[in-house]
């Protein structure tokens, strides 16, 4: 059916408008509602989230209350720990010094320990030397008390002296007398020993030049073998190598002609006279200073020995041979050219009465 204008003015259209108004109304209580619903549920859920959030802020309050608790007890750790290091360095500072002393303390240790031994030793000495003073001044009061008793003794022995002293007094008065005679007859007798002594010295002079002569003809006329008043005198060369006091080989020859020719003069000389050899060892002043010896005067000495000891050897008998050394002390020449030292290291041969 076909409506035209007119009808259509005339439709009535508040129902339908009713009805949209209440659909509105009723969309509008629902959107009101579910709004009211959600912010009442937001509004739970926010006092929710706000007491979580709360309960969140506590506990982060506690946690930074804990923090700076920690923090504080951090920081008083790191002090105590900055002591504790500081602490440990003196007492390192401490360690080192001590191990020093201590080092120190065992080196002087074993030098006091040392010195006590030391002073044990002495003490042990000194208790030894102790005893044997005891001993000696025990010994010796025994000795002043003889000693008392022996003056005691003397005291009256001199009373008894003193009595013979007076005898003798007038003894020896008469005694001086016959002194005066004796005197005459003392000197009278002095003479003759000297007389005698002298023609003893002058007999036996003879057999000494008779000694040198053959002496010096069996071992050739040589310049460095010479006779000076009554003595002998040889090179040492001829005898001995420089500094040694061994016989060279080549020279026991030599020698060996010495003693014979003074064991055929001793048989010539008369037996009231006591004659020796004596033989005397000389260096020159030039320092010597070796195993075997440390003077001249022990080598000089030696040389002279070694030479007494080949004419034991040879028949001479010991009691008529005298060994002495005198080093450097006697020179024949004062003087330090090598020809003055080596005519001053010889050896001597003196026969002559004892």
């Amino acid at each position: 059916m076909r409506i035209n204008k007119r009808q259509l003015h005339e439709i009535n259209i508040w129902p339908g408008f009713v009805d949209i108004l209440g659909t509105l109304l009723i969309v509008t209580i629902f959107t009101v509602l579910i709004s009211t619903i959600t912010q009442i549920y937001f509004n739970d859920q926010l006092e929710i989230k706000r007491g979580e959030i709360s309960s969140l802020d506590l506990k982060i309050s506690n946690l930074l209350s804990e923090i700076e608790a920690v923090s504080k007890q951090k920081k008083k750790k790191e002090s105590e720990l900055k002591k504790i290091m500081n602490n440990f360095s003196n007492l390192e500072s401490k360690k080192n010094i001590l191990e020093d002393d201590l080092a120190e303390s065992g080196y002087f240790l074993k030098m006091k320990n040392k010195e006590i031994n030391n002073l044990v030793s002495e003490k042990g000495e000194l208790i030894d030397n102790l005893q044997r003073k005891n001993k000696e001044a025990e010994e010796i009061v025994f000795q002043l008390d003889k000693s008392k008793q022996t003056i005691e003794n003397l005291n009256k022995n001199i009373l008894k002296l003193n009595r013979k002293l007076s005898e003798l007094s007038s003894l020896l008065m008469d005694a001086e007398e016959e002194d005066k005679k004796n005197k005459v007859q003392i000197k009278n007798l002095g003479e003759r020993l000297n007389q005698a002594l002298a023609n003893k010295v002058y007999e036996l002079k003879k057999y000494q030049s008779n000694f040198f002569r053959k002496i010096k003809k069996s071992l050739g006329d040589r310049d460095d073998i010479k006779v000076t008043g009554d003595r002998f005198i040889f090179p040492s060369e001829i005898f001995f190598e420089s500094g040694s006091d061994k016989l060279q080989v080549d020279s026991l020859d030599k020698l060996r002609k010495v003693a014979k020719n003074l064991l055929e003069i001793a048989e010539q000389i008369p037996k009231k006279i006591d004659w020796i050899l004596r033989i005397d060892g000389h260096t020159d002043k030039v320092p010597i200073n070796n195993d075997n010896f440390n003077s001249n005067w022990h080598l000089s000495t030696s040389r002279a020995i070694n030479i007494v000891n080949f004419f034991v050897k040879e028949g001479i008998p010991p009691h008529r041979l005298v060994a002495a050394g005198f080093g450097e002390n006697y020179p024949l020449i004062n003087k330090e050219d090598p020809e003055s030292l080596r005519k001053n290291r010889r050896i001597e041969i003196k026969l002559t009465t004892r």
